[in-house]
């Protein structure tokens, strides 16, 4: 692909200003001494990046998206991503599928091909593990891959190296090209991997590039890039679960069995009832609808424990997650506290919202009850108080460095709450159930380390009420491990999102300009706004998709420390077995027997003090 100096300086220039709305930046460039990952700065690792455009030292389109992509992967944040049109062109794989496998849980684990996982699962007991890759000691060649992956704990990257079935089954990853290989096939170099076992035999690994698009008819790089980065949209693979034999039958489930509760035979889970949650991308009543029939009927048939299975969950919708937590604690109202990043570009939306009125509610949900930069919308973390002004809730407040709002809640509950997107007693939804069914000692939350935005602040406001946490997984170390791995970011914002509020904020201030006695900010304001703020991402020179986490998440009594730079182990640790990687069930009882009264049974290391 031919690189073009003149646009690629401008589009960084222009996405600059989209980045400015990233909320960690600062924090980034100076963790806090709990950040497991390095440091970066974002913006000035942008800077350089244009400067070489400038001097036109990249050969291709390819190497400057590439530098793009390696910088904002640096900020290891899920909720900050930039898809560039050359680096989505391919999807790498590879020939043999490897799994992560403990004898019994507790020892280490060791790597197999999973073909030979198979056979373990028969019980042929011959099989060997690989201990080398290329040379290099098995498990030390897939962490150092783990240490340059974006996401905040090792161990969760890690296990997406040799994730569960069920996680695969949630991500919609076909069992022989999983996540992992893909992101691998980055940083190997050659087209095979050879793979050395314990009794001295050895096999190649093949990798392949496969092109996503269906057809590739371009003659060569030119062709290529005026068609893929000049015009047309980004190519996206869907990602959805599928139905598989790792779960059982069960009455209680949604389309898809995307949330589902199960009853188990197996006698170690005679008093507990399972309820798995593969995703809060579902229809928020349906999953209201199924996790409290579901509560409801596991009472009835006298089930003291429940297992919240969380593996490979992504996220999704916020009120969802809010929804499910408010169902188990009904009593608690669940603390939201979140921050935006000041600048230059959010100071002129918010300026531009602060003379919304329900009026002008032409959009409710975007331009009033879910507008992040609206003083009026906003309410404090407890859902009891307002703000008085713009000045109130925006301030800048100097926090460590980093300019940012007051705090606030993600959103109103009351407001926000309807019968689409329900919140259990907000709005017009009645408490249902009005007490709790089971005490934070009686259910336990999984998790594969892979527990993402929505995910992430679930499992957090259910740890806060004491609810116990067990990670399977990890790589092959005795000791603790996260049982949240992906983003603890407060809001993801898409970049057309942001453009979205940028282009109503255009049309508020053109209105009140007219008006002339009421205008939102004066002419030579509008003009400052024009040039802070980005273009719509369709006139940008080169295609590109993506978003930003626009809003820091705190936890209460920490007001000043982002929430996605600390670190919180899991109650108690399990790595996968052969049986468990087939049977979704053995995780569900290798669970609930490690945290069953006096018999706790971790992994070496990693069960929290306050359990022991």
């Amino acid at each position: 692909m031919p690189f073009d100096a003149e646009d690629a300086v401008k589009f960084v220039d222009e996405y600059r200003k989209y980045l400015q709305f990233q909320s960690t930046i600062e924090s980034l460039k100076n963790p806090p001494d709990q950040y497991s990952m390095p440091s970066t700065d974002l913006l000035g690792g942008l800077e350089n990046i244009r400067q070489k455009a400038q001097d036109h030292d990249y050969s291709s389109h390819w190497d400057f998206e590439l530098d793009l992509r390696q910088l904002i992967n640096s900020a290891h944040d899920a909720h900050l991503t930039l898809q560039l049109c050359s680096t989505v062109l391919f999807r790498f794989s590879n020939s043999v599928p490897l799994v992560s496998l403990s004898s019994d849980g507790l020892e280490l684990p060791q790597v197999y091909t999973l073909d030979d996982a198979q056979l373990l699962n028969r019980g042929v007991q011959s099989v060997s593990p690989v201990v080398s890759i290329d040379g290099q000691d098995a498990a030390q060649y897939l962490e150092s891959f783990s240490s340059e992956a974006a996401l905040h704990d090792l161990d969760a990257q890690y296990n997406i190296n040799f994730p569960s079935l069920a996680s695969q089954i949630a991500l919609g990853t076909p069992r022989n090209n999983g996540l992992w290989s893909r992101n691998l096939g980055e940083k190997w170099t050659g087209d095979r991997l050879t793979l050395t076992f314990a009794n001295g035999s050895s096999i190649e690994s093949h990798r392949t590039a496969d092109l996503l698009p269906l057809e590739f008819p371009y003659r060569n790089g030119t062709v290529l890039f005026n068609a893929r980065c000049r015009k047309a949209p980004i190519p996206t693979t869907a990602v959805a679960a599928s139905d598989s034999g790792v779960y059982p039958n069960t009455t209680w489930s949604s389309y898809g069995g995307l949330i589902a509760g199960y009853f188990s035979e197996e006698e170690a889970l005679q008093d507990v009832g399972v309820l798995a949650v593969t995703t809060f991308s579902v229809d928020s009543a349906t999953l209201q609808q199924v996790s409290v029939d579901f509560m409801r009927n596991a009472t009835e048939a006298g089930k003291k424990r429940i297992l919240l299975d969380l593996s490979g969950n992504p996220g999704g919708s916020l009120t969802a997650g809010v929804d499910l937590f408010h169902i188990f604690f009904p009593d608690v109202v669940p603390y939201t506290a979140t921050r935006l990043r000041a600048h230059s570009g959010a100071e002129f939306l918010s300026k531009a919202f602060s003379g919304l009125a329900e009026s002008h509610r032409k959009l409710q949900f975007e331009l009033w009850e879910g507008n992040p930069f609206s003083w009026q919308a906003a309410v404090t973390p407890n859902q009891e108080g307002n703000f008085k002004s713009l000045e109130a809730w925006y301030g800048p407040y100097e926090i460590d460095g980093a300019s940012l709002s007051n705090l606030y809640a993600n959103f109103n509950f009351t407001s926000i709450s309807n019968t689409y997107s329900p919140i259990t007693g907000y709005g017009p939804i009645p408490q249902d159930p009005s007490q709790r069914l089971y005490s934070p000692d009686n259910i336990i939350i999984i998790t594969d380390g892979n527990c993402v935005s929505t995910c992430a602040y679930f499992v957090d406001r259910m740890q806060r009420q004491g609810v116990r946490t067990v990670a399977f997984g990890g790589r092959p170390r005795y000791g603790p491990m996260q049982a949240i791995g992906g983003t603890r970011g407060g809001q993801n914002l898409a970049y057309g999102g942001i453009y979205s509020y940028v282009e109503t904020a255009h049309g508020l201030i053109r209105e009140s300009l007219q008006n002339g006695s009421s205008s939102l900010m004066s002419r030579e304001e509008w003009a400052q706004f024009n040039k802070s703020i980005p273009v719509d991402p369709n006139e940008f020179p080169f295609v590109f998709g993506g978003g930003v986490n626009l809003r820091n998440e705190y936890a209460p009594g920490d007001d000043k420390t982002p929430q996605q730079f600390t670190y919180k182990a899991a109650d108690c640790r399990l790595f996968y077995t052969t049986e468990g990687w087939f049977s979704q069930e053995a995780v569900w009882r290798a669970a609930a027997v490690a945290l069953s009264g006096g018999n706790s049974s971790c992994v070496q290391g990693s069960m929290s003090k306050a359990r022991r």
